[in-house]
């Protein structure tokens, strides 16, 4: 068949305004592959480029999803050897679809350690984990750190490798289903939104505070988690929601001698050379071999219900990741 399935984004607004239609096959560009979609990884992204708040703007109109798991049926590359190759997408578009053509940089091998609804879903999560902790926090055995949102991809993963290098973990989430759920992943302590956040780090870390904070969804808006930091603690901005964004008081910055980080993984990605890349790529597959920073907590969905899908994560109503499965999923 000539045609695919594919979500289209004609206008930046509502997810409801996403269009779904039939696409045509083209001819491939050099350095390009055709991949026939199992699943699809959703992400808050996503959403944000759908309404037109990302930092990258895709050109109108553009088929959104950053994250896919599928297998190469087409390639214009001179490498007969990815037919028939499982692989992970990661790109700034065209994942909501049956089929997706990509650029080869923006695929990578899956091993067979991964199910396709992992591979379809954690590479994102666990790169953003991995740069935030690893690479800008340099986390170490025994410290402390809180994390925000905790019970997302992001936060599930950050959860995963902050326990795997010894780390003391302080989550916050909203809700008690949430709470449950990162407790379960290895936090030490679970806080709500609406308890006393100060007061319970406080008394956790026995008046000694926390080494990071990692606020994955804009926390710092409503409550001022830079209390929660000891001298020279590290504050990591990933993201926000509900265009939650803080105004933070530079002299209070100064008097505590905190460290500000803000984590755009796939840029940190860009601007460091292709060795350290490539080391950094390795050891987040390194990881998932262990089944660290892997989804262990996701919703599926089939492709007709995308849209029901990021309407979950615009509400945070999701816990982990959202999961679509296309009519090709196949499980390996």
């Amino acid at each position: 068949m000539n045609q695919y399935d594919n979500y289209v984004c004609k206008k930046v607004g509502r997810i409801q305004d996403l269009v779904y239609s039939k696409a045509k096959r083209s001819n491939l560009k050099k350095n390009y592959i055709r991949v026939k979609i199992y699943a699809i990884g959703l992400n808050y992204i996503d959403y944000l480029m759908i309404k037109g708040d990302y930092q990258h703007k895709n050109d109108i109109p553009f088929v959104p999803g950053t994250e896919a798991c599928g297998i190469v049926v087409e390639e214009n590359c001179n490498n007969k050897k990815l037919i028939n190759k499982r692989v992970i997408i990661n790109a700034k578009n065209s994942c909501f679809s049956e089929e997706a053509v990509v650029n080869i940089k923006n695929i990578y091998l899956v091993k067979n350690n991964l199910s396709s609804l992992k591979a379809a879903s954690f590479f994102i999560s666990a790169l953003t984990s991995y740069i935030s902790l690893v690479e800008i926090a340099k986390i170490k055995k025994n410290q402390t750190i809180i994390i925000s949102g905790a019970s997302g991809g992001i936060g599930q993963a950050s959860i995963e490798l902050a326990k795997s290098k010894g780390a003391n973990i302080i989550s916050i989430v909203s809700n008690n289903k949430k709470r449950l759920i990162t407790k379960t992943l290895g936090a030490n302590i679970v806080i709500k939104n609406n308890e006393d956040i100060y007061g319970l780090v406080m008394k956790y870390t026995k008046n000694k505070k926390a080494d990071i904070v990692l606020d994955i969804n804009g926390l710092l808006k409503d409550y001022n988690l830079l209390s929660c930091l000891k001298w020279r603690g590290k504050y990591l901005i990933v993201g926000f929601t509900n265009n939650n964004i803080a105004k933070v008081k530079t002299n209070y910055i100064l008097i505590k001698g905190l460290q500000v980080f803000g984590v755009r993984a796939g840029e940190y990605l860009n601007r460091i050379n292709y060795k350290k890349k490539a080391s950094i790529i390795k050891k987040v597959f390194e990881l998932s071999k262990k089944n660290i920073c892997t989804t262990k907590k996701y919703k599926t969905l089939s492709f007709k219900n995308l849209k029901k899908g990021l309407e979950l994560i615009k509400d945070r109503k999701s816990i982990g990741k959202v999961i679509i499965k296309t009519k090709y999923y196949k499980e390996f």
